[in-house]
């Protein structure tokens, strides 16, 4: 080895190949190096890129396309059409990936789509898979919000059983509550107030579920069609609203008040009862209010 230089030494010493062939082999290969001033790890590198026993010319090649990244990394890659494993590997990994988000994008869109056409047992399957109740469309609404429209109480307690926020809104501002109120739908608004609903995000317009069941209260008067079932029981409906909606704002004084209304439903038996239980439902909600807006002021 005294004879030959630190290039020629040091291929030798990487490829562990001592015989004469090999070196008459690196004899090109060192004045390459020569005349192109590599240095010796990049000699190297280029002898390494082939691992077999590398020929003069192809040795010759790899040097001059060092001088050329570009050309280098072109003549690494496979030719047109041909798939390497490598390049297989790396495809269906993102097939998987945008397989996996198409697939979670399907399904939260699902959820939302049955929870507003009230299918209870696709919705329940869907948050049993894990699918997000908390997803929202372009638009901002949830599950939540399209059940507590469509005022399907069923559907909004599986929602908030599996952790849906009773306090999302949506682009417009609306959280379920406030659409619940504008629909008049007062047990999934009893529902949502359960469920950690902030009352006072129920109307935009300030309205609190005392104002609702004044509204309700109103159309209960005016009708003569429902039978005394069904008044006791949208009566019982609003009561329990507003038992929630005082519990959570403190108001014991006014509870007792509106548990003595409760006693005297359940203790009716004609519609002429029922409707002076009603009315006097109503008396008892205008003067909340206006206890309200004098405490406001």
């Amino acid at each position: 080895m005294d004879g030959s230089s630190p290039v020629v030494a040091a291929a030798s010493d990487g490829d562990r190949c001592g015989d004469s062939e090999k070196r008459e082999e690196e004899t090109p290969m060192q004045a390459g190096a020569v005349g192109f001033s590599i240095s010796r790890l990049d000699t190297l590198s280029a002898l390494r890129l082939n691992r077999t026993r590398p020929s003069a010319d192809k040795d010759l090649r790899y040097l001059h396309l060092l001088w050329k990244p570009g050309e280098l990394l072109q003549a690494g890659r496979s030719s047109p059409g041909k798939i390497t494993p490598t390049r297989v590997k790396r495809m269906g990994r993102v097939q998987r990936n945008v397989g996996t988000v198409g697939k979670d994008l399907y399904a939260v869109k699902r959820l939302r789509e049955a929870a507003n056409s009230s299918e209870i047992e696709t919705v329940q399957r869907l948050l049993e898979d894990g699918v997000d109740p908390c997803a929202a469309d372009d638009k901002g609404r949830t599950a939540l919000h399209f059940s507590s429209c469509n005022g399907n109480e069923t559907i909004v307690k599986l929602l908030l059983s599996y952790g849906a926020n009773p306090n999302q809104r949506d682009s417009l501002g609306n959280t379920p509550l406030h659409l619940a109120a504008c629909t008049n739908h007062v047990p999934v608004i009893t529902t949502l107030l359960r469920g950690g609903a902030r009352v006072d995000a129920l109307d935009r317009a300030g309205r609190t579920p005392l104002h609702l069941a004044r509204s309700k209260l109103n159309i209960l008067q005016e009708g003569e069609s429902r039978s005394i079932e069904t008044l006791r029981g949208e009566v019982t409906q609003i009561i329990q609203m507003l038992r929630e909606y005082l519990n959570l704002m403190g108001q014991n004084e006014e509870k007792e008040k509106l548990e003595h209304i409760s006693n005297q439903l359940q203790n009716t038996r004609t519609r002429e009862q029922v409707d002076v239980v009603t009315d006097l439902l109503a008396s008892f909600t205008s003067l909340s209010i206006q206890m309200q807006n004098m405490g406001d002021r």
